[in-house]
């Protein structure tokens, strides 16, 4: 998925690697890793689907004390896999495949540790077990010695406290987090200028450029827009969603201003105006959501009727980031 790819882009930068570790996976080791020694690992993995899969994925950086490496190898998910450990096992095993051949390992050598991390930014809660010996079936206590054990780290994204990039404006990681989860245009424009100031010295320009591109393939998908172009910077995000908000609050004013000509000027008319406002608002939410997500389930539709005005308005607005009917009028 493009998305996807934009996510590897800005994971090929180490600063956010490091800012992953130290704010989400907070190890007890910490102290013992140096991270200026963060080295990216081009693996020579058995096919192309997966070579093209890790690329800019893995990484490997020297505990401070020793020449032990320890790989880190990145999955990014969009939806919930059951049998993720099983995956995660196959690439471990690829990796030091790899490693034995390419560092020409020999009697007596160890094998680095490696580090699974799966980010996950689906809406619903992760089910899958992070243990893979939880997908096989023991049959008998016997067979327990010969069961693989191998687990990964989960970073689910949906878990992760609403204002943790307020309360951590250093993490990259949370910024990037945060803009995932923006739930307006003018929230999402908040976030974005408040990482361009983050990001405004010249040396942070490769990491702008990622975000921005990581922006743009996110905000296709949000708005289902293939249209949108591939940014180069942050600027150019926040302009676009300037003027896209811009667009739908004019297109909201002039279904209002046709409302409001209906209107008679009599006091006596006032309730019956509301009650075509709300009627108005009811079919232009309708008709978005049918635009939107290609259907207009019953439970939808009466839930869209019982509300007022106000959160017929909200969900208007929050109709261009939500991702699913579900999400839109949780």
């Amino acid at each position: 998925m493009p998305h996807d790819t934009g996510y590897k882009l800005l994971f090929s930068h180490p600063r956010i690697v490091q800012d992953l570790i130290t704010g989400f996976v907070q190890p007890e080791w910490l102290d013992s890793i140096d991270f200026k020694t963060l080295d990216p690992v081009k693996a020579s993995f058995a096919t192309d689907d997966l070579r093209q899969r890790h690329d800019d994925c893995i990484w490997r950086l020297k505990f401070k004390d020793t020449w032990l490496y320890l790989y880190l190898l990145l999955e990014f998910q969009s939806s919930d896999d059951y049998f993720m450990a099983n995956r995660i096992m196959t690439y471990t095993g690829l990796l030091y495949q790899d490693i034995i051949r390419t560092q020409a390992l020999k009697k007596g050598d160890k094998l680095p540790p490696v580090l699974p991390i799966v980010i996950y930014n689906g809406t619903s809660n992760w089910s899958g077990p992070i243990e893979i010996s939880a997908l096989i079936d023991p049959v008998h206590p016997a067979l327990r010695a010969y069961t693989p054990k191998l687990s990964y780290f989960l970073l689910q994204e949906n878990a992760t406290p609403k204002g943790y990039s307020q309360a951590h404006p250093d993490n990259l990681v949370g910024h990037l987090i945060a803009l995932e989860w923006c739930s307006t245009p003018d929230e999402l424009r908040e976030h974005i200028q408040l990482l361009q100031h983050k990001l405004k010295a010249a040396r942070y320009q490769p990491i702008r450029r990622s975000f921005a591109i990581w922006l743009s393939r996110l905000l296709r998908v949000k708005f289902k827009e293939k249209s949108i172009p591939e940014y180069q910077e942050l600027t150019e995000v926040n302009a676009m969603l300037a003027e896209r908000l811009t667009d739908w609050t004019l297109q909201w004013k002039k279904e209002g201003e046709k409302i409001g000509e209906k209107r008679g000027e009599k006091k006596g008319e006032k309730k019956g105006e509301k009650i075509g406002e709300k009627k108005e608002a009811v079919r232009l939410l309708s008709k978005q959501i049918r635009l939107k997500y290609g259907e207009f389930p019953s439970w939808a539709a009466h839930k869209i009727e019982q509300a007022d005005t106000e959160q017929l308005e909200n969900w208007a607005e929050r109709i261009l980031t939500a991702e699913s009917l579900e999400a839109l009028l949780e």
